[in-house]
Formats: structure tokens, sequence, C-alpha cells
């Protein structure tokens, strides 16, 4: 199970300002990848409605290595902070991985491309996102297998408190919406439907 909250910047942070920031903070980051999701659309129902994706990504780290997944996310659970099923699979090759998606009848819904920098504490990733068309994120995720409320709770607690410790200005506030949401409300509002 993923927990995970996500914290829309403001538009006046300059990315040299939050890495200062960050690495004020944090220390060092621990690694410097862009990531290239492909989402699809399934043959057998909607993931829109379904709160479902099923997402191709592309790895490429700093020093030139690759790597690409498979990852199945489940629908949202819980009011607050995103807490969902997620499945992930390596896959050696991307383009025959693809393939066999698109043979099974999932077709390419849209891509979204982000530098993401991330740091480690102790099982917490701090994640500062900058996602093309979308805008500066912050990140604080962590995995759970257990599926008791009481340790869901306490992992969300250390997420809050860590969200305090590194931007004490926050407003408590998070975006529930994934990337692939955000893109698509963002598209619609610009075309005006």
């Amino acid at each position: 199970m993923e927990i995970e909250m996500k914290i829309p910047l403001k538009a006046d942070n300059s990315i040299e300002k939050v890495l200062t920031l960050l690495s004020k903070k944090l220390g060092t980051p621990s690694e410097e990848i862009t990531q290239i999701d492909t989402y699809f659309t399934s043959p057998i129902h909607n993931f829109r409605k379904s709160d479902e994706a099923l997402r191709l990504r592309h790895i490429l780290t700093e020093s030139g290595k690759e790597k690409s997944e498979i990852t199945y996310k489940g629908p949202k659970q819980g009011e607050n902070m995103k807490l969902r099923e997620e499945i992930t699979i390596e896959a050696s090759n991307i383009i025959n991985a693809k393939r066999i998606l698109q043979n099974l009848g999932f077709q390419t819904f849209t891509k979204i491309k982000k530098k993401r920098i991330n740091w480690r504490q102790n099982s917490f990733v701090i994640s500062f996102d900058i996602v093309e068309n979308l805008g500066l994120f912050l990140e604080i995720e962590t995995t759970t297998t257990s599926e008791h409320s009481e340790e869901i709770t306490k992992s969300k607690e250390k997420i809050i408190h860590l969200a305090q410790e590194i931007i004490p200005t926050w407003s408590g506030k998070d975006e529930r919406k994934s990337y692939l949401e955000l893109l698509i409300e963002k598209q619609l509002n610009t075309k005006g439907i």
C-alpha cells in the first residue's frame, strides 16, 4: 500500500530556490532522475471512473542508466492523503512491454514527463518534482504491507510531521489528485470544456 502526500509549490518559487531550501533541510539528494510516464486506457473498463491507472514508466538517471517498469494503481482510499494499492514490476524492454499492452487492447492515453530529485529518510522518500506543463511539487511517500488502520495512521502522522519540518509555512493542504488527473483537468480547462 502506498501512502503519499503531494504539495503543490507556489508559482513564484523557482527551481533553484526550492532546491536550496530542501538541501538545507535534507542534505544532499540521493538521486536525480527523469521519469517518462505513459498511461494507458483499458479495453475492459474505464480507468477514470474506477479511479485506477496503468502506467509504463521509463526512468533515466543522471549517470545515463535506464530502467522501465509497469505499475498498476488501485482506487484511492480514505479522505486525506493518497492511500492506494500499487503493484510494480520491472520491464527489461520498454518497447516490447508497450507492444504487449497494446496487443492486449490497452491504448496509449497520455504521457507525463518530470524531473524528480529524491531524498530518503528512513522508510520515507521525499521528492521534488518538476512536472512538464504542471509545475513544481513536493511529494512525501512511504509504503506499508500492513492494512491495519493503526499503522496507516502512524505513517500519515509521520508524513505530516515531515511536511511541517520541511515547509514550516505549509497550510496543511495537500493535492489528492494524481499528476494524470491534474493534467487532464488542465487540458479540459484550456479547451474550455
